[in-house]
């Protein structure tokens, strides 16, 4: 008998019947075929069928974001998204086939891996603390914790109090013109002190008391006169602490919500290194970034936009620098390769680098930025921890900023010198937690919202969903705000292309007559007027059937023209892929337009982008990377931009991926009114679901905090 024939008598392996049931796994797309395909190479050099196990399940929860899989604390029919797993036909034969059982199988892993060689430092698996990692996203978190503990003992005490009294100097005649606006709209002043002056809600202050006494204030000299009254341990601007911790660190994190001014926070932040660079005669080399094109455009934007009301010498303004670019292009793209021309061997030449939407970065990438920091770059990240995480591995921003899940959590010596710079009593503001973090003296919250007060119905409700507050959801609906509400009725389908379709009426108008180039960004503005946003593609409310149902009902309505093919006036589009070469990035939008300028003669329509850099860029439809129709976009692809008007549709039927931070972030794109289309319970079941990225860079990261300023 041949040796062939001898070898397809021979029963399977155990590793070969697993091999199966993982490949069965792959066919109904219970896991990716790149799972099964990571198994199948470790099965070449393992014997161990739950070592096997473990690098598909490994590679498997890295496709849903996580660093790590905690094996002390999950279901298998969890971790591989398959449910009741008594019943489902599909998982036993993996379980079998790796000699284990559904109550057993973390322990027996652990022991397999505990004595396989290839799991260690230089394998493709690594276990460590209950936590298995593919190797790179091992060394990825590594890298980061090294690096956030090593610059969070940089701290230096200089005396900055007299820069920050100018820098955050009261505009009373801007306090004065806002307090007769505030009466000629008929407004309620109540919380007028705590908007202007900074006032603490903890000190006792009678509001009611205050805004009689502001309704009879006629001068601004008045005006001064109460705000001399109060002492600075009354009142707290967190941007002012911000600035102050973030000159002395050399990493720092400025986290807040939308409206809690982290653009002015910065600005000033640069014009005090600026001053402090000129004392000593040098200049600094500054940066501006962000992960995506559009975030780094609109980073732009902001900080031009806030460059006026900054109260410093215009030589001093002429040093900050206002261009934001994206991470990628800093770093350096290598074409068809992952690495940057920028890492350790070739640090970044950069004195101070300001990254924004930091929440965006994933695990990759941020190693790989942080890896291309130069030991003198001061580094500050900034964003909300509240936001979706990134799209790809990791939460690592949300990770970094577990020491101000409760508020600010500074050392004694930090909060003494914060209180000494900035007159304010930062040890009766702190959230005194028990436990803390070795990077907490580089953390700051921002905690007041000056785009959204009691009058706003948007943020009482991002309050609610971010609180996990059902009570207070369900009453905000019939609090009489006018600038949200929720359509709950059947079907909604019909009624969220009506509304969408009203909603780029205006846009779409303009789109036909523009002649000039120079109108061009005016339109573009008008478009980020109104955006429908899901969160899922598929689906009745998925945005592949609505954008393709919005064409439709604008096409029946004479708003566009789809006899002109897909590349018809009008059509907005989401770029999908980075194309370096292009300078176009995930998530740009662009609008088809005819050929303006001195491209009239050509005959085919363009598309024209605002870029980072502000300016203006067409392209020939066909030189374009992937991209979609953009009538509706996900919530993931809006993150980094805002909009005056926003349409939230949400499916009717439950999914995983409807968390509160998914409902967090859409809402908070809204900067004049929201509208939800959503059942009910959908809608309080998503406030009460909170993401979980697991990974183990908040353990490491967990710490005594004694270094101190």
């Amino acid at each position: 008998m041949s040796d062939i024939v001898k070898k397809q008598m021979q029963p399977k392996s155990k590793v070969s019947v697993l091999l199966s049931a993982l490949e069965a796994l792959a066919q109904h797309k219970k896991i990716r075929v790149l799972d099964y395909q990571f198994a199948q190479f470790i099965a070449r050099f393992e014997s161990q069928p739950l070592v096997v196990l473990a690098a598909a399940l490994a590679s498997y929860q890295s496709g849903q974001g996580h660093v790590c899989v905690f094996l002390n604390n999950n279901n298998l029919n969890t971790l591989f998204d398959i449910a009741d797993y008594e019943r489902q036909p599909l998982l036993l034969p993996v379980l079998e086939a790796a000699n284990t059982t559904a109550g057993q199988w973390h322990h027996d892993m652990t022991k397999a891996l505990s004595a396989s060689c290839n799991v260690g430092e230089n394998a493709p698996l690594m276990f460590t603390e209950h936590r298995l990692y593919l190797q790179r996203y091992w060394h990825f978190e590594q890298q980061i914790s090294q690096f956030l503990t090593a610059r969070a003992t940089q701290l230096a005490s200089v005396d900055i109090k007299s820069a920050l009294s100018s820098l955050f100097a009261i505009d009373m005649g801007f306090c004065f013109r806002q307090l007769q606006l505030l009466k000629e709209q008929g407004l309620q002043l109540t919380n007028f002190c705590s908007d202007y002056f900074h006032l603490r809600d903890d000190i006792g202050v009678d509001n009611q008391l205050l805004a009689q006494y502001l309704a009879n204030v006629d001068t601004q000299d008045e005006l001064n006169e109460l705000y001399q009254q109060f002492l600075p341990q009354q009142r707290i601007d967190w941007q002012q602490v911000a600035v102050a911790q973030a000159s002395a660190a050399q990493f720092s994190v400025i986290s807040g919500g939308p409206g809690t001014g982290k653009t002015t926070t910065v600005i000033k932040l640069l014009a005090l290194l600026v001053q402090q660079a000129s004392a000593s005669q040098q200049q600094l080399s500054i940066e501006l970034v962000a992960p995506t094109g559009k975030a780094a455009a609109r980073l732009t934007e902001s900080i031009s936009g806030a460059m006026h009301r900054l109260n410093v010498d215009e030589n001093v303004k002429s040093l900050i620098p206002t261009q934001a670019s994206t991470i990628h292009r800093l770093l350096g793209v290598i074409a068809h390769r992952q690495d940057f021309k920028h890492n350790a061997a070739n640090p970044l030449h950069v004195d101070v680098l300001i990254v924004d939407e930091a929440s965006m970065i994933d695990i990759s990438l941020m190693s790989r930025l942080l890896d291309a920091i130069a030991p003198h770059t001061k580094l500050v990240f900034l964003g909300d921890k509240d936001q979706l995480s990134s799209v790809e591995a990791g939460s690592v921003f949300a990770d970094i900023c577990q020491g101000v899940a409760k508020g600010p959590n500074y050392s004694a010596k930090t909060q003494q010198w914060l209180s000494a710079q900035t007159g304010f009593a930062i040890h009766e503001v702190c959230a005194q937690q028990t436990q803390s973090t070795v990077i907490d003296d580089c953390l700051c919250l921002l905690q007041k919202s000056y785009r959204f007060n009691e009058k706003s119905g948007i943020g009482v409700l991002a309050k609610a969903v971010n609180h996990s507050d059902i009570r207070a959801l369900k009453a905000v609906w019939s609090q009489g705000f006018n600038d949200i509400a929720l359509h709950t009725q059947e079907k909604p389908q019909k009624a969220v292309v009506t509304l969408a379709s009203l909603g780029y009426q205006d846009f779409l108008n303009k789109a036909h007559v523009i002649k000039h180039e120079t109108e061009v960004t005016a339109l573009l503005e008008t478009f980020g007027q109104f955006q429908l946003l899901s969160p899922t593609r598929n689906g009745p409310l998925g945005i592949d059937k609505l954008n393709e149902k919005i064409e439709q009902q604008l096409a029946k309505h004479q708003l566009i023209a789809l006899n002109q093919g897909q590349w018809y006036v009008g059509r907005p589009i989401m770029i999908t892929s980075n194309d370096h070469s292009l300078q176009l990035f995930n998530g740009d939008i662009g609008i088809v337009l005819p050929p303006l300028g001195d491209e009239r003669q050509l005959a085919q329509n363009r598309v024209y982008f605002k870029m980072a850099d502000g300016s203006l860029k067409s392209f020939l439809p066909s030189r374009l990377p992937s991209h979609d129709t953009v009538y509706a976009m996900t919530i993931h692809k809006s993150q980094g931009s805002e909009f005056d008007n926003v349409v939230i549709a949400i499916p009717d039927s439950w999914s995983p991926i409807l968390t509160k931070e998914l409902l967090y972030t859409g809402i908070t794109r809204a900067k004049k009114s929201v509208e939800i289309f959503s059942n009910a319970g959908v809608l309080q079941k998503m406030a009460l679901e909170q993401t979980k990225r697991f990974s183990g860079l908040s353990s490491l990261l967990a710490g005594t905090n004694n270094h101190g300023l």
